[in-house]
């Protein structure tokens, strides 16, 4: 009760205390100031000194009101800022208003507060409420990162090293893993911790025998554990130890941080689901779960496993030894998709919601759609797992299994490094660099616009480290390559150039126009596009080195061991080496081609070049080999006209007995189909082919083979030499005629016409045109006069009138 009574005694002070202030500003307000500063300068230093007063009573306001969130507070100099960050100014108000809302409902009973080590078992009731695909993508939540025990600083120069308190299940010690080794580049960088540990694992022999699939539990009958205690996590332990297969998956969040947060940990077993907060501050303690994800007896099943493995590393100091991806097994059986949702559907008959798939995964509590969307992740891996199993089990293929395959492509998986990623402005070198971002754009910047977007794009970079943002939250790439071409130089245009605008970005914009000036006025004499943009040389990938990490929300790059890996060398050429003969080339390329053929380059060199060594393309690659029935060409003589399109039409020469015919090689289809009948002859087949018979004594007989009757192939060249007559002549006509016409218009008249020269026209003597007396032909018609509106008829007519169908019938016409 005491409680209680103060509360209102404070909120009644603080309310008559924001009413007087409010009706002294309005007072003041309503007077003239400027008039009063005129006639008495006391009320002009006095006014001065309030405003200063106010203006630093408001930037501690801010400063406190913005302490451990996301909101920056603007920068307030004058009276005139004021106005410029009144936005920034309501948008703390808006959080304040926010936060004394949800204390008040916690105070007055009607929100259960939950303290961080309260244990969830069921999401809230309220989480039922469905919320729109923006809420589940962007949501205000203060930084769980802030409250880790190692903050973050985005600015660490050293090589990152592993987070490991101690190594489980280990082969080479602690003290030797964690040393400094030389990279391929000449830096230093930390090995894998658990390299060999991986190289050396094997599947248990129950991986290689065809078992019933295990049914999964019934998912709607069925409920995960939330595990967000120390307690809790020791307990999951103790279940996950007696399993011989688990199933993990993580959701990460890459929006409101420079590298990226860990989520949420999935984990499931054939009879429990765990779903592992992994947002606490005493997060790195998860590092226990390494006596289970390092022990190779237990197999962990990851479905794309290629960031896990990296995230796993970066934020919670895990590592998998054991790894099953069922990615690669999908592969490796041709399914026609690849992704955990066709898999779901194909085997558990289950479908998810794709939308929860970049979801903000920092809401606590889980809305009730989220969680059971992390939950079905691991829930059917596991029957999944059994199912890829026996199929793989039942595809032999010679000198080794598909299970192998997959454990070395697996193996590739799991020995990837986290390493950070460092910002070079100068080469742009690096995963998010410039360089890289120009070379997939297809716009030319000048030297200005150039010097402008490599400035920017180091200030978004040291933005987004500083205010622990992601580089696209900070500044997408459109507007980065917007503001390098428009070089905008005022507040309110850079502003328009920038969509979405962040509130990192809105406080930050004063500052990037300075940036844009200098870049601008230092890019005069720049350097230019195509000298940046030189190709740069790509160092040869080998097999067994990890592949590179490709999702944008990883920002470390990825390596693997730089030592060299004999028992995975082929992991990634295992699935088709291990064919007897090609899918796609057939028998194109033959056996031993690996031992005798060379890569191209000067003086043996590693250049880049094509991978597959590709033969000569003749038509003896694609004859069949080893077939009972072998293909003997038939030499027919056929007319060039009728021969393929790769001859060198050129080369041609006519027949001494043929006419010459400008458009032959382009003639129809039947002109070329009747003359290279023509041609045709009877052959004889010197090889044994279909037409082939044995006799009594075993020798081959050769049987004429004629291709069309003798009596029917003079008759078609009797038919063809008549109609290139008739062709022939019907030419010599046309000329004929048409030099006569040409004699008649060049004769001499009068010494006026001679060798083609235009006729003068006699204007005095010319008959009238408009006055023209009536002519008459020799049967005495009446011929037609010159018209002279004639050649307007000729102008091109407009569109025709479109005629409006009435009713009854329509017109019908025959074809």
């Amino acid at each position: 009760m005491t409680t209680d009574r103060g509360f209102k005694e404070l909120k009644r002070e603080v309310s008559a205390a924001l009413v007087k202030t409010t009706r002294t500003v309005g007072q003041i307000a309503s007077e003239d100031l400027a008039f009063q500063r005129s006639i008495n300068p006391e009320v002009d230093r006095s006014l001065d000194q309030q405003n200063k007063r106010l203006l630093s009573l408001i930037r501690n306001l801010n400063k406190t009101a913005t302490a451990g969130s996301e909101n920056v507070p603007p920068s307030l100099h004058n009276a005139e800022s004021v106005d410029d960050g009144w936005r920034g100014i309501v948008d703390i108000l808006d959080n304040l208003l926010e936060k004394a809302d949800a204390c008040l409902d916690e105070f007055t009973g009607v929100v259960r507060k939950l303290t961080p080590g309260h244990q969830l078992e069921t999401p809230a009731p309220d989480s039922k409420k469905p919320l729109s695909k923006r809420e589940y993508r962007y949501q205000n939540i203060p930084k769980p990162q802030r409250l880790f025990r190692k903050v973050p600083t985005n600015d660490e120069a050293a090589p990152f090293k592993p987070l490991l308190h101690s190594k489980p299940n280990a082969v080479v010690s602690f003290e030797e893993s964690l040393v400094l080794a030389p990279a391929q580049d000449g830096s230093m960088h930390y090995n894998h911790p658990y390299e060999q540990e991986i190289i050396q694992s094997k599947y248990p022999d129950s991986t290689y025998v065809q078992n019933e699939p295990i049914n999964y539990e019934p998912f709607e009958s069925t409920t995960a554990t939330w595990v967000d205690t120390p307690e809790a996590v020791q307990e999951m332990l103790r279940d996950l130890k007696s399993a011989r297969e688990i199933a993990v998956d993580l959701e990460h969040h890459d929006v409101h941080s420079y590298v990226g947060l860990v989520s949420l940990m999935q984990i499931s077993t054939r009879e429990k689901d765990w779903i592992v907060d992994t947002l606490v501050p005493w997060r790195e303690d998860l590092q226990v779960l390494n006596e289970v994800f390092t022990d190779p007896r237990i197999i962990k099943v990851l479905h794309g496993s290629n960031s896990d493995i990296v995230w796993l590393q970066r934020d919670l100091g895990l590592y998998i030894v054991g790894l099953f991806d069922t990615y690669h097994a999908s592969r490796l059986l041709g399914y026609p998709k690849h992704g955990l949702a066709y898999l779901l559907h194909r085997f558990a008959n289950y479908e998810t919601d794709k939308r929860y798939q970049m979801a903000d995964w920092r809401m606590r509590p889980l809305p009730e759609q989220m969680y059971d969307y992390a939950r079905s992740d691991t829930h059917f891996l596991l029957y999944i797992f059994d199912n890829l199993r026996n199929e793989l089990l039942t595809k032999a293929i010679p000198n080794g299994s598909l299970i192998d395959n997959i454990r070395d492509l697996s193996k590739g998986e799991a020995l990837q490094r986290y390493e950070r990623q460092f910002y070079d402005a100068k080469t742009g070198s690096g995963l998010y660099g410039w360089y890289s971002m120009l070379g997939r754009s297809s716009c030319h910047l000048n030297q200005e616009q150039l010097a402008v977007f490599r400035a920017v794009h180091e200030w978004r970079d040291k933005l987004a480290r500083q205010k622990d943002e992601s580089l696209f939250h900070i500044l997408s790439n459109q507007s980065v390559f917007t503001i390098a071409r428009e070089m905008p130089t005022r507040l309110p245009d850079l502003l328009g150039y920038c969509h979405p605008i962040s509130t990192a970005m809105r406080a930050a914009a004063p500052g990037l126009i300075g940036v844009i000036q200098q870049a601008k006025a230092a890019g005069e004499n720049g350097s230019e596009m195509k000298e940046l943009m030189k190709p740069r040389g790509h160092g040869h990938v080998q097999y067994g080195t990890a592949p590179a990490i490709s999702t944008p929300q990883a920002v470390g790059h990825v390596s693997a061991a730089n030592r060299t890996v004999s028992t995975l060398s082929n992991a990634r050429s295992n699935s088709l080496a291990t064919l007897p003969i090609s899918q796609f080339w057939g028998s194109t390329i033959g056996g031993g081609f690996k031992e005798n053929w060379k890569p191209p380059g000067p003086n043996g060199t590693n250049g880049p070049y094509l991978a597959i060594p590709l033969p000569p393309l003749t038509a003896e690659v694609f004859e069949q080999q080893g077939s009972d029935v072998s293909s003997s060409p038939i030499n027919v003589p056929m007319d060039p006209g009728a021969r393929a399109e790769h001859e060198y039409t050129k080369k041609r020469k006519p027949r001494e007995d043929d006419v010459f015919i400008v458009k032959e090689a382009g003639g129809s289809k039947r002109q070329k189909m009747s003359e290279m009948q023509d041609g045709l002859e009877p052959v004889l087949a010197s090889e044994r082919g279909p037409g082939e018979s044995n006799n009594a004594d075993g020798d081959i007989e050769q049987i004429e083979i004629p291709l069309r009757d003798p009596e029917d192939d003079e008759e078609a060249q009797e038919r063809a030499r008549r109609k290139r007559e008739r062709n022939l002549e019907t030419r010599l006509k046309k000329q004929q005629r048409k030099d006569e016409e040409l004699r008649r218009n060049v004769i001499d008249q009068n010494g006026r016409m001679e060798k083609g020269e235009p006729e003068v026209f006699d204007y005095e003597n010319a008959p009238s045109v408009l006055h023209a007396r009536q002519e008459k032909d020799q049967r005495g018609k009446a011929t037609k006069g010159i018209d002279p509106y004639a050649k307007s008829l000729n102008a091109p007519k407009g569109m025709r009138k479109v005629q409006k169908e009435g009713p009854g019938r329509s017109i019908t016409y025959k074809s």
